[in-house]
């Protein structure tokens, strides 16, 4: 098992580890965390993990922040490395390898079963949360394992896996999101809600599918 992960998020929004850091620290590993305020340098590590973020890679939406954390990915990435991107970070792997992001309509926000592709791991199955306003379109050389009509949801490149589910959310930190970023509360209250009657379901599948990936990637 890795003994140091890089955590790159922002400070104060995005930024809270839930599940993830669970399976971190239950994991043995010591938990470096980076902010994206800083302008930062990515420190040497055994795994990367990479945060949601309200920025943007999507095709014209892209600003010179954002273009640097994708060549640090892809950096990362190219150097056979560990990695694992939540949300943005998903979005910021699929652009560093060639796919593309775009803008939808709207901010999607939902508690929802994938289409997975035939062959991918049991551990994907069941419910997960999802909130994004960019839509993901994997590169070329990716396997893609999970989808949504508007969108690759899963997908790994080598030793890198891109999630777009929120699996560090609990129902906790839905509400802290909609506090921080300042959405009205019946946009995030619906998601919430199914997280609060859900709470050990989705717990028990994000570690399962953390687990996994470890065993793929560590």
């Amino acid at each position: 098992m890795a003994s140091r992960a890089i955590v790159l998020s922002h400070r104060g929004v995005a930024d809270e580890l839930g599940h993830i850091g669970e399976w971190l620290s239950d994991s043995g590993m010591s938990i470096d965390r980076v902010y994206r305020e800083d302008d930062p340098k990515i420190p040497d590590g055994d795994l990367l993990v990479v945060l949601g973020s309200p920025n943007s890679v999507a095709s014209g939406h892209c600003l010179p922040p954002a273009q640097a954390e994708i060549e640090a990915v892809r950096a990362w990435v190219a150097a056979d490395r560990p990695y694992v991107g939540v949300c943005f970070g998903a979005q910021v792997l699929a652009r560093a390898f060639g796919g593309s992001v775009s803008r939808m309509d709207r901010t999607y926000r939902d508690y929802i079963d994938f289409e997975t592709a035939q062959g991918a791991p049991s551990v994907l199955e069941g419910r997960w949360a999802v909130w994004h306003e960019d839509a993901i379109t994997a590169p070329s050389e990716a396997e893609v394992l999970a989808r949504l009509p508007h969108a690759d949801t899963v997908f790994r490149i080598g030793r890198a896996w891109g999630l777009q589910p929120h699996v560090e959310f609990d129902a906790t930190i839905v509400r802290n999101l909609g506090d921080v970023v300042g959405i009205p509360e019946d946009q995030w209250l619906p998601l919430h809600r199914e997280l609060s009657d859900d709470d050990a379901g989705h717990a028990s599948r994000s570690r399962a599918l953390l687990d996994h990936i470890a065993a793929e990637i560590l």
